[in-house]
């Protein structure tokens, strides 16, 4: 039996620790305004090897730049799976702000990403995450009366691992709703 334990516990000693790991973890949070949507991106990626590739690629910036890298890396990291369409249509950032954290603990960092759309005129706005099963997704109207609540998904709700997020765009809403008056431009 001595002998048993022996080798057990030098197989142990000898094999990769056994300690807990985290998959990569994004939260989006979906705020529909009557002209535009913002849609906010939490990320933090997955323990071990996924971190480390983070902080070899944004290590591979000078020195003086490493921050500036870790937060693009990061940013990029965490858009990358994410499309914002209306009909189909994907649709381009009006502005982008990324800061950067570490997790309690210090073992990884994380990042918070607000991006801002013009929103078009259409029926479907559709969030999708090419990686669905670490992606979890909320939303809210803010009475700006562009979603059209009869049959939308709950408000304030975390929906986990969805694909594609879909919200039906209020068919009273007229395009010239947002248009800027000539004296402001």
């Amino acid at each position: 039996m001595k002998l048993v334990a022996i080798a057990v516990a030098s197989w142990l000693a000898a094999a990769p620790a056994w300690g807990h790991t985290f998959p990569p973890n994004r939260t989006v949070v979906v705020q529909v305004e009557t002209c535009e949507l913002v849609v906010m991106v939490g990320y933090r990626p997955g323990s071990g090897e996924a971190t480390q590739t983070i902080f070899a690629r944004a290590a591979n910036s000078p020195k003086s730049h490493e921050v500036g890298s870790l937060r693009d890396v990061l940013g990029a990291t965490a858009m990358a799976p994410l499309t914002v369409a209306i009909d189909g249509h994907a649709l381009v950032p009006t502005s982008v702000r990324a800061k950067i954290g570490v997790e309690p603990g210090g073992a990884r960092p994380m990042v918070v990403v607000l991006v801002t759309y013009s929103l078009a005129p259409g029926h479907t706005l559709a969030i999708s995450s090419a990686d669905s099963r670490n992606t979890r997704i909320s939303w809210q109207d803010r009475a700006s009366g562009r979603v059209d609540l009869v049959g939308a998904p709950t408000q304030d709700h975390w929906f986990d691992g969805v694909a594609s997020f879909l919200l039906n765009l209020s068919p009273s809403w007229g395009p010239s709703a947002c248009a800027i008056p000539s004296s402001q431009r």
